[in-house]
């Protein structure tokens, strides 16, 4: 009973609203702890409570036939296509964050590289954009689904066939300052070239690093974008670059939604994909002559 009632008291809703992620935050306190993946875990836990139980793909459908037919490939075999960040729509993508190289100049390794301890973090990742935006919107047809003329697909992440996406989906922070990383990449490049000389000291041949400090910040910084795009309400499925099964990951739909404006010949081979997979799907349909200005559903079979 008392679980129940503590249930009921708790308002997941007020409670995101009044803790939105904090990334900055969530990396200050990894770094200044002594045990990094502790502290990466309670986090990460932190972050499946920002989650909500279903989430949407917006998919276009354009001119480039081969395209299209991989995207619908890649649907029926239930997974989404893992992009690297330097394709994404937003070419300020990965921006919101930034070290400054002269800093770190200081050391003796890092002088022949003008500083830089990494050249570039968004070669660690690998990122599926999600949204919370349901399929009665607008801007997210116009904008994503090539003006209605693809299709949009939900997920069920409570759906244990969605683990593997569930568990690597964060939230996305917005803001509107970039965030000054210098502090915590001296920090790092401090450690670690601390724990180098410990070694070569210590006559190692080889020198191992288990501090994956620049990895969580890599996975964590990626899910930061300017305030503009909080419209999108997204959330991003992100892995390693290198992870097995790159550039997909295993997602089966809950269901799928055909764009008004979409041609005939993909609805055909959309509805075919929904049967083999026995999921239902719809088409996106706008009432002319309905007082309410937005989209409504229309079952197919």
């Amino acid at each position: 009973m008392e679980g129940s009632f503590l249930e009921m008291e708790f308002n997941l809703e007020k409670w995101r609203a009044e803790n939105p992620m904090d990334y900055l935050l969530a990396m200050n306190l990894i770094n200044q702890s002594s045990n990094k993946n502790e502290v990466f875990m309670k986090i990460y836990k932190i972050t499946r409570l920002h989650l909500p139980d279903v989430l949407f793909k917006y998919i276009s459908l354009t001119d480039d036939i081969a395209l299209n037919e991989s995207k619908l490939d890649t649907l029926e075999k239930q997974e989404i296509y893992m992009s690297d960040v330097k394709n994404l729509n937003d070419p300020f993508d990965s921006k919101a964050y930034f070290y400054r190289p002269d800093e770190l100049k200081k050391y003796e390794r890092l002088k022949e590289y003008d500083g830089k301890l990494i050249d570039d973090f968004t070669l660690f990742v690998k990122i599926a954009s999600l949204t919370a935006n349901s399929v009665n919107n607008m801007p997210m047809w116009a904008h994503y689904s090539n003006n209605h003329k693809g299709f949009c697909l939900s997920y069920d992440l409570k759906d244990k066939r969605n683990v593997q996406l569930s568990s690597c989906t964060f939230p996305v922070q917005y803001t509107n300052k970039r965030i000054d990383v210098t502090d915590l990449m001296d920090n790092e490049a401090s450690k670690m070239f601390l724990e180098i000389d410990n070694q070569i000291a210590e006559g190692k041949k080889e020198i191992k690093l288990d501090d994956l400090s620049l990895g969580f910040m890599a996975s964590l910084f990626c899910n930061i974008k300017h305030e503009t795009w909080s419209y999108e309400k997204e959330y991003r499925c992100t892995a390693g670059a290198i992870a097995k099964g790159m550039p997909f990951f295993s997602a089966s739909p809950k269901a799928i939604y055909i764009g008004m404006n979409c041609s005939q010949i993909y609805v055909d081979k959309l509805i075919k994909i929904a049967n083999e997979l026995q999921i239902p799907v719809f088409r996106m349909v706008f009432n002319e002559y309905d007082t309410n200005f937005n989209l409504s559903l229309q079952s197919v079979t």
